[in-house]
């Protein structure tokens, strides 16, 4: 009697919804990294300005005792962070975004993955800048409690640029096309200037809120910060339901 030669059927192709979220969010540190690295120089650039500003405004020379490094890194951290990198997540790979959302992936979703890679990139470079104005510092608060409040900003800022992700996307264009195209620059300069702007609105706010967590011990910053990323996140998704056809237009057009 011949055999007959059993099919063995071939592992099914992975559904991107079956993709598993921390595999989705390494994919995107190496984007930042490989692909994506305009966006690394945006960073550089901001971190220079901070740093540039805070040693011309708080470092003095002859008198090293006036700096003190208690909120250098949260600083630094709204500086990077006030930058379409962080408040165009969506519109930045409009053509990505939109295949992710055609597959059934929620805007909450997507925007905690591209949150997550941009955090491995920012809260290094706080630490690192909180360390350094720990060695130079003359009135140095506690190093565990100053990074707690620096990974707390972060997030918070996170949660900001998510909202003004679903708000303000944008397909970023070369200069020279953009100048091409005179109908785009009003709405262009507003999506630019928003960070900006919610820098400025939002810092009474976050003193209230610095004031408020120096009672709760060192994690009341980390545990603020993570608590407005979370409602960032579901405020993105709600605006994101209520403006679906809105979003998908933004992210396909050229403006």
């Amino acid at each position: 009697m011949s055999r007959r030669r059993l099919a063995v059927p071939m592992w099914p192709a992975m559904s991107p919804l079956a993709v598993p979220f921390g595999a989705e969010v390494l994919a995107q540190v190496v984007a930042t990294f490989g692909r994506r690295r305009t966006r690394l120089v945006g960073l550089a650039a901001n971190l220079l300005l901070a740093v540039g500003w805070i040693a011309w405004s708080q470092w003095h020379p002859s008198r090293p005792e006036v700096f003190a490094a208690a909120h250098v890194g949260v600083l630094v951290v709204v500086w990077m962070m006030a930058d379409v990198v962080n408040t165009n997540q969506l519109g930045a790979d409009g053509e990505e975004v939109h295949a992710l959302l055609d597959a059934g992936h929620g805007v909450a979703r997507i925007l905690a993955v591209r949150n997550l890679a941009l955090a491995t990139v920012i809260v290094p470079v706080a630490l690192g800048v909180t360390l350094v104005a720990q060695l130079l510092a003359t009135r140095a608060p506690d190093l565990g409690r100053a990074s707690l409040a620096d990974v707390g900003a972060v997030f918070c800022w996170l949660g900001v640029g998510s909202v003004l992700s679903v708000l303000l996307p944008y397909r970023p264009l070369p200069w020279r096309a953009r100048l091409a195209l005179p109908r785009t620059w009003v709405r262009w300069s507003i999506c630019v200037g928003a960070p900006w702007i919610a820098v400025l609105g939002l810092e009474p706010a976050l003193r209230v809120a610095d004031r408020a967590v120096g009672a709760w011990g060192g994690g009341g910053p980390l545990g603020v910060g993570v608590l407005c990323w979370l409602l960032g996140l579901a405020a993105a998704g709600v605006l994101a339901r209520r403006r679906a056809r809105i979003l998908r237009h933004r992210l396909r057009m050229t403006e």
